[in-house]
Formats: C-alpha cells, sequence, structure tokens
C-alpha cells in the first residue's frame, strides 16, 4: 500500500505541473505497477459569470475620497465623508492666549488624485449636529447626522503636486470650541467629552466632475500665541485635532452606473469602490456527476480581460499593484471569495487563505487574472454542499503587507479597495480546468 501511495503522490505532482492535455495521457498511468489502477480526470466545467451592482461596502478606515468622477463605461461616482476628530491631548498655555484668541485654524486634507489636476472642484463643509453611528457601511447616509441648512465653509479648488488643501477656516466657528476649553481644560484630554462638544465635520463635493482625490489624512491645525511670565514676547503655538482610527468616519459614495449590456451577455464588469462586482457561479452538481467525489489537484481559472480604453484618465485595472521587496507595504489585488462569505472577511479584516479565498493580480502581458489553484474551494464546496451550486465574487481588494529575507510576503489585513478602478471581462463560454484522481485498491486475486 505504502508504494500505491508513494506512485500515486508522483503522478499528482506531474500532472498538476502540467498544463497540456497529451502529458497526462502521456505521463497516465504507464508508470503505475500493473496490479495498480488510477482513474485521472482531466476535463474543463462551463461556468457563468454575471454583473452583480453593488451599492455598499465596508470601509472602516481614515482614509476617503473626495469628488466627482465619469467614466463613459462604468459611469460616474461623487465622494464625500463624515468624521470626528481626536483631541489634542492639551493645548499648551492655553490660559494664555493672547487677548484670549486663536489666531488662525486651517482644515488640512493630504491627498493622491485621478483625473484632470486643472478642473475645478468645489468641496462644501458642513457641520454634525447628531452623534455618528459606528456604522461603517457606505450605504450609510451621513447627512442624517449633519445640520444641512448650516455652511461652515465653501472652497474651491484644483489639485497639484504638493497633495495638500490646507483650507482657512472661520476663525469664530473654532473659537467657541476654545473657550469652552479654556474653562475647562480636561475637554481636550478626553475623546468622548471632546467629542460630545465637537461632533465633527461632513465634507461633500458641491461643484465640478473629472477629479476624485484620495484623501489619506485629514487634521484641523490651530494656530495661537500665548504670553508667558517673564517672557518679553508672544511665544506662537500650535495644536491639532486629527482623524485617527479610534474615532468614526462614514464615508459615502453615490453611484451612477450606465446600462451594461452588450446584446450576447459576452461581457461583465468590476468597478470600485462601489458600483459593480462579477458574480461567478460553479455548478459543483455537475462536477459531482461528471467526475464524483475524487481528490482534486488542481482547479484553474483564468478570467480574460478586454483592453483598457483609450480615453485620458480612465480607470485602472484592479490588481495592477502588486508586492515590492520592503519591509511594508500595500498591494492591489482581485479577491475570489464566496459570495456569502464576504460580510465576515471584511468585518473581521482577514486575509486570503488560499481555502475560502483566494487573490490575483493583473497580468499585463496577456490581459488575464489567473487563479492557478482554487482546487480547495471547489473540495470544501463539493464536501459540504454537494447539491448546490457554488457562488464567488471578484472584488478588488488593497492588501497590507509586510517582507523580510526569512519569511518572504506576509499579509495581515486586506479591505475594499476604495481607489477607482474597473476592468471588463470577457464571460462567453468561460469554463474551470479540473485536473483529479482517484486511486482505485485492486481486487484480491485469492
Amino acid at each position: 500500500m505504502k508504494t500505491e501511495i508513494f506512485f500515486l503522490s508522483l503522478l499528482t505532482s506531474f500532472i498538476y505541473l502540467s498544463c497540456e492535455d497529451s502529458f497526462v495521457s502521456e505521463i497516465g498511468t504507464g508508470i503505475m505497477p500493473d496490479e495498480d489502477n488510477i482513474d485521472v480526470f482531466d476535463t474543463v466545467i462551463p461556468i457563468t459569470l454575471q454583473t452583480v451592482e453593488v451599492d455598499s461596502i465596508y470601509a472602516k478606515t481614515i482614509n476617503g475620497s473626495l469628488g466627482e468622477y465619469y467614466d463613459p463605461t462604468f459611469g460616474s461616482l461623487n465622494a464625500g465623508f463624515a468624521c470626528q476628530f481626536y483631541p489634542s491631548v492639551g493645548f499648551d498655555n492655553i490660559q494664555n492666549l493672547v487677548d484670549n484668541q486663536v489666531d488662525s485654524i486651517f482644515l488640512d486634507i493630504y491627498y493622491s488624485y485621478i483625473g484632470d489636476s486643472l478642473t475645478p472642484m468645489e468641496l462644501t463643509v458642513y457641520p454634525i449636529d447628531k452623534p455618528l453611528e459606528k456604522n461603517y457601511y457606505t450605504s450609510v447616509d451621513p447627512e442624517r447626522f449633519v445640520d444641512m441648512t448650516t455652511i461652515i465653509k465653501k472652497y474651491s479648488y484644483t489639485a497639484d503636486s504638493s497633495g495638500l488643501l490646507s483650507i482657512p477656516m472661520p476663525v469664530e466657528w473654532a473659537q467657541r470650541y476654545i473657550d469652552s476649553i479654556r474653562l475647562d481644560p480636561t475637554l481636550d484630554r478626553d475623546k468622548d467629552r471632546f467629542i460630545e462638544m465637537f461632533p465633527g465635520l461632513y465634507f461633500k463635493s458641491t461643484y465640478g466632475s473629472g477629479r476624485m482625490l484620495y484623501v489619506e489624512n485629514t487634521s484641523l491645525a490651530i494656530k495661537y500665541r500665548t504670553n508667558e511670565q517673564g517672557k518679553s514676547s508672544a511665544s506662537v503655538d500650535s495644536a491639532y485635532w486629527a482623524v485617527t482610527k479610534e474615532i468614526i468616519q462614514i464615508n459615502s459614495y453615490k453611484n451612477t452606473n450606465p446600462t451594461i449590456n452588450d446584446g450576447n451577455n459576452s461581457t461583465v464588469y468590476i468597478k470600485s469602490p462601489v458600483g459593480m462586482f462579477t458574480e461567478i457561479t460553479v455548478p459543483i452538481p455537475k462536477i459531482v456527476e461528471k467526475i464524483g467525489k475524487k481528490k482534486f489537484n488542481s482547479v484553474k481559472l483564468i478570467l480574460n480581460a478586454y483592453p483598457k480604453n483609450e480615453w485620458d484618465y480612465s480607470l485602472d485595472f484592479p490588481g495592477l499593484y502588486t508586492y515590492l521587496q520592503t519591509s511594508s507595504g500595500v498591494a492591489t489585488n482581485l479577491l475570489l471569495i464566496p459570495s456569502d462569505s464576504t460580510k465576515n472577511f471584511f468585518e473581521q479584516q482577514r486575509v486570503a487563505d488560499n481555502v475560502t479565498s483566494y487573490t490575483t493580480t493583473f497580468t499585463s502581458s496577456d490581459y488575464t487574472y489567473t487563479f492557478n489553484n482554487i482546487s480547495n474551494l471547489i473540495q470544501y464546496a463539493i464536501d459540504n454542499n454537494p447539491a448546490d451550486s457554488l457562488k464567488l465574487l471578484l472584488i478588488p481588494v488593497r492588501t497590507n503587507y509586510t517582507y523580510d529575507s526569512t519569511n518572504g510576503f506576509v499579509d495581515y489585513t486586506t479591505a475594499y479597495d476604495l481607489h477607482l478602478s474597473g476592468v471588463a471581462l470577457k464571460s462567453k463560454d468561460q469554463t474551470i480546468r479540473i485536473i483529479a484522481s482517484d486511486l482505485a485498491i485492486p481486487k484480491s486475486t485469492e
């Protein structure tokens, strides 16, 4: 029996390394002892793909998007966000403010962007007047928590290489919060009490289309002067209220998609951060009927993409930015996961385990996304739900990783990709290729 297992393992290795049918037939069972009988199955199974509309994703993050962007294939996206701020953990010498006043306050938004840098845009800042909910799905309407009748600031801007919008805010608006802290300095040292006093701000894109800011950090910079005893001149100081992971941010995406229909169902679409994902249906009952419950050595899925559109600022493909050999970083991937597993996967910030979830990247040389071996996923479905078709989603994600020379790449969190990306995939006559084997124990010769 040990001999049989050894030869089965050897044959399985040969089969897995081969992608040609002829290789299977040439290696086949010819190298096995006569008394052994191994059934090898190398076949393709048709699968179906369809575009599914997505109006909400889980986005627990301090990053956001701001602006409006239109793509002729994938439609338009308008983005804004509402956020609380973390206190500065104490103003230095706040009791000694010159004239009891702050000098200035700036809203600093650090960003990268996609689109036309010269397009004039406008953002409007509103006050939050109700406590934000700890609900990080983008279907939540931030305007439920906002006084939309009060405008704190309107600001027109373009984009430049500095990656910073430093927006002067009304000093009189900030002064009442400063006065409250002067009366009770502990307010600036207690996050919950500070948020009760200052519930936060809402940023809405109110004019312009053609550029999307990816907001990496948001803060309020407060400049003030103090008179200290024994000093002949005033000291200039600053304090910062920042968006951090300890507080709540609600991201809002309003997506308008064109009617996606090419007439013969030969194309499916994926767009992030919200809009469209692709759903794959794998007919598990048909696989069981055709192959049985064998050992699935290799199940390969290749998805072919159409070339990128030629107009200016067309969306990047998902999974375009791969791992770099640095100590840490972020890579973009295309995630393959059962449709009913997405909630827990993203809320718990899991990573692909190559059993029930997989990631891949875009291959620019042949315009493909290739999942080389998803046999564990198919085997799991057959073992647990052999009578039901398997529904899988393709989702653009960003994966945080570390790298060192000993362990290589180690993923530690995965989240929805909040950057704009889009791809059109060929869906007609789509299949998965399955290689499976089964060791038949020889009958007794007694």
